[in-house]
């Protein structure tokens, strides 16, 4: 790994822009928290931050 790869994960630069917060099942993305999830229904909304 090269230092511009390191400073690219670091930084997560080129990842796909997502919400704040994530659904664990189906990984859809969104920018506001839901009790569950409106796509499968799950209860596994979380922060994206404490996920990655």
């Amino acid at each position: 790994m090269g230092v511009f790869d390191k400073a690219k994960t670091v930084s997560h630069l080129g990842a796909e822009e997502r919400g704040p917060y994530i659904c664990l099942e189906c990984e859809e993305s969104f920018e506001v928290l839901y009790h569950s999830c409106p796509v499968c229904d799950a209860y596994d909304v979380r922060r994206a931050k404490w996920v990655e």
